[in-house]
Formats: structure tokens, C-alpha cells, sequence
């Protein structure tokens, strides 16, 4: 009986020590406080090439630069490859178990990857993997799946919310039908039921859990507290687009014409409201407009006698 005890204290110590380094690393590596999120995507633009370091490399592919340069990713849709500016003879081909990858960025202040993979030709259902890549220890991927979504859905965009550990995920199940997951460093993965389908940016704070995302349909901003799961909207009147969200938290949108033409900027802050921050003297394309544009165009068009657009949240 006594020996039967003490194997029972001795299994149960080591689970707690097991879950507890589970956490640690999610804690420390995964989910660490970061100065604010960062999105990214297979169609976005690349990073400026670093032809000092890997100027040798050969590839048709999308190149991605880790934070401090030392690592860099040749991405295609079918592969994954990631060389070592201070071992140039260690190449490493991820295994992307034969599936796709849909989404792909280095994490801004560590080198770690993070991407999402789908299999394009499966049936029915399928599910998603959200795999965690690091090169100094490719060995020890981490693999979290979203399953029992339509068959060829893919993850598009992610936001972070990195020191509350929260990750937000758009995913394309149909042509403009998208649905938000959200996990976490408990790997508690759900589904966030929202009011769109056809979703346009996403964004959320650093340091809140709290998620943006627009209609690209309707031109409406909405506002979801992932701690409450309440939601609101906070468009200025009119159709508006969410360009983003920056590390002090201003919340940036476009005014968007018929023809899909970003016309006016605006900049506001949750519980403040919208000020219009200029008036583009020509119209752009709302795929080309970012927060950094918009903070480059600031004041442009306005006179002394322009009164701010503004929405009380």
C-alpha cells in the first residue's frame, strides 16, 4: 500500500513539473510581452532583402527575415526553407506535412516562426495546423490544430495580443466568407462568432484583449473584449475601413469610396472617438493604404476650417 502511494506522488509531482514547462515555455517564448502586435501574410509586402548576408541564396520564393537578421525563410506555398546567416551549410526544410502554407511571419522580437498549413485538396472537413518553428531548437516544434473546419480553409491573417496571450486568427472558408478563431497559451482554440462574413483587417491591443476588425461589405468597425465577449461598433459615420492598430493603441481607418478608394484617414481611440486626419487629394486603393502610409499622409487635404468626424464610443 505504501509503495503503491509514494508511485502515485511520484507520477502526480511529475505531471505538475511537465505542465509546468509547458507553460514556461509558452510564457517565455511563445507568448511573451511584446511591444505590440505585428501582421503579416503570404501577399503582404516582404521585408527590404538582405543581400550582404544571404546574398548567395537561390529561390523563387518569398524571402522573410527573422528580427536580428541571422535566420532567413525562402517561402513557397509547398515549402518552407530557412537558412543560417552564421552557419551557411545549416539549411533546414520544415516539414510541412504535406499540406500548404497559408500564413507565414517571423514573431518581431525573437526568432521564432509561426505559420499555418491546409491541405488545398481536402473533402469534407479538414483541419488547420498552427505551427511553432524555431531554428535554434527544430526539434521541439509545437503543433496546434484547429479542427473540423470546411475542407480548404485556410488561415489568412493573425493579430496578437501577446502580453495578455491572446492570438486572434482570420480564416477564409469561401470566397469573402471568413471566420475569427482566438487561442491562447492555455490552448483554450475557439471559435468568435462576429458580425460579418466577409471580414476585412483585424487587429487587437498589445496589451488588452481586445479585438478590431471591419465589414468590408458594410464599411463598419466593430470592437470584440475577448474577457467578456461583448462587442460594439465604432465606426465614424459612413464607410469606413480598419487600416490597423498601432503600439499606443490609435486605431486607424479609411474612408473607402464605391470604387473600393481609400478618400479620407482617420485616427481614434477606443472610448474617444474618430478625428479625420486628412483628406487625400487623390484617391488609393484601400489594399495599399497601412498605418504607416496614413501617418505619412497626415494633414494632407485639411484647412483650418475641417471639423474632425468623430464618433463617440
Amino acid at each position: 500500500m505504501k509503495s503503491l502511494r509514494t508511485t502515485w506522488l511520484v507520477a502526480f509531482a511529475a505531471g505538475i513539473l511537465l505542465q509546468g514547462a509547458v507553460y514556461l515555455y509558452l510564457d517565455q517564448y511563445l507568448f511573451a510581452p511584446d511591444s505590440g502586435f505585428y501582421v503579416s501574410g503570404m501577399s503582404e509586402e516582404k521585408q527590404q532583402p538582405d543581400s550582404d548576408r544571404f546574398g548567395q541564396v537561390e529561390g523563387s520564393g518569398s524571402r522573410y527575415y527573422s528580427h536580428d537578421r541571422r535566420y532567413m525563410a525562402m517561402v513557397t506555398p509547398t515549402s518552407v526553407t530557412v537558412y543560417d546567416a552564421q552557419d551557411k551549410q545549416n539549411t533546414q526544410v520544415i516539414d510541412l506535412k504535406k499540406r500548404e502554407v497559408s500564413f507565414f511571419e517571423w514573431l518581431p522580437d525573437r526568432n521564432l516562426i509561426l505559420m499555418a498549413l491546409f491541405d488545398p485538396d481536402a473533402r469534407g472537413t479538414d483541419d488547420i495546423i498552427i505551427a511553432q518553428y524555431n531554428p535554434e531548437t527544430p526539434d521541439h516544434e509545437l503543433d496546434t490544430p484547429i479542427e473540423n473546419v470546411p475542407a480548404g480553409s485556410k488561415v489568412t491573417s493573425m493579430a496578437y495580443s501577446t502580453a495578455t496571450n491572446a492570438v486572434y486568427m482570420k480564416m477564409q472558408v469561401a470566397d469573402e466568407r471568413y471566420r475569427i478563431y482566438r487561442t491562447d497559451a492555455n490552448y483554450d482554440t475557439r471559435r468568435i462568432y462576429v458580425q460579418a462574413e466577409n471580414i476585412g483587417r483585424i487587429g487587437v491591443f498589445y496589451d488588452e484583449d481586445v479585438f478590431f476588425y471591419d465589414d468590408a461589405d458594410e464599411g463598419i468597425m466593430y470592437a470584440f473584449n475577448g474577457s467578456d465577449s461583448s462587442w460594439r461598433t465604432i465606426s465614424p459615420p459612413g464607410f469606413y475601413r480598419l487600416i490597423g492598430v498601432d503600439q499606443s493603441k490609435a486605431i486607424y481607418a479609411a474612408k473607402v469610396d464605391s470604387k473600393g478608394n481609400a478618400i479620407e484617414l482617420a485616427r481614434g481611440y477606443l472610448g474617444v472617438g474618430f478625428t479625420t486626419i486628412a483628406k487625400l487629394t487623390e484617391p488609393v486603393p484601400f489594399s495599399q493604404v497601412t498605418i504607416n502610409y496614413a501617418q505619412q499622409r497626415e494633414g494632407e487635404g485639411m484647412t483650418a476650417n475641417d471639423q474632425p468626424t468623430k464618433k463617440k464610443e
